[in-house]
């Protein structure tokens, strides 16, 4: 979905980090897939389908920038603490690689889209959660679940381009109406379609 709207028109699907895996595997296998934009959750996708893609060598700078090492210092800190990692993250394959190595032997890990971190962090028995993601999520884990405690993976987490939108700058543009974002209608038409196959797909 974090593509512009030029890039749906010429795709077949759309995916979110929730319903990637799903995307793929309604696809036929003889049927070559071109992943992008983020290698790290491609690299996700075939590990959880076990079909190979050719993935697009992009990422979020925010997701990439944490690191194995982020993890290991907030497990130090707090050693009860259950993992919960976004697909996009760096720090993605080399954990999972370690746990199945035994290195991280009885740390619970979660690697799942943003929603589902958040259903995981009421429906979890844990009560202390290390956080890899953006660090907006912490709000809404913080409503959804507050008698339990979640600390971030890095504190360098933050995204500047969201941090952008503002609630002042929402409601200006409800009042306005503005600024207005167009998209020629023929771009409009075939990023359409993409999306229309995504929803079809994954309800």
């Amino acid at each position: 979905v974090n593509t512009t709207a030029e890039v749906k028109a010429e795709s077949d699907y759309c995916c979110t980090s929730a319903n990637a895996a799903r995307i793929v595997e309604s696809i036929p296998a003889d049927r070559e897939i071109l992943f992008l934009p983020d290698m790290f959750l491609g690299a996700h996708v075939e590990r959880v389908t076990g079909r190979r893609l050719t993935i697009w060598m992009g990422e979020c700078h925010v997701h990439a920038g944490i690191e194995p090492a982020h993890l290991d210092a907030m497990l130090r800190d707090h050693p009860d603490a259950e993992l919960l990692i976004h697909p996009e993250c760096g720090c993605t394959t080399p954990t999972l690689y370690r746990a199945s190595q035994g290195d991280l032997r009885g740390v619970p890990i979660t690697v799942t889209s943003t929603e589902g971190m958040v259903r995981r962090a009421v429906e979890s028995p844990a009560s202390t959660f290390i956080v890899a993601t953006e660090l907006g999520i912490l709000h809404r884990m913080r409503r959804f679940a507050p008698a339990k405690r979640f600390v971030p993976a890095s504190a360098d987490a933050v995204c500047p381009f969201m941090k952008r939108i503002t609630l002042d700058k929402v409601a200006a543009a409800l009042e306005r109406m503005e600024p207005r974002v167009t998209v020629a209608p023929e771009i409009a038409a075939r990023a359409r379609r993409a999306i229309d196959r995504m929803l079809a797909v994954s309800g």
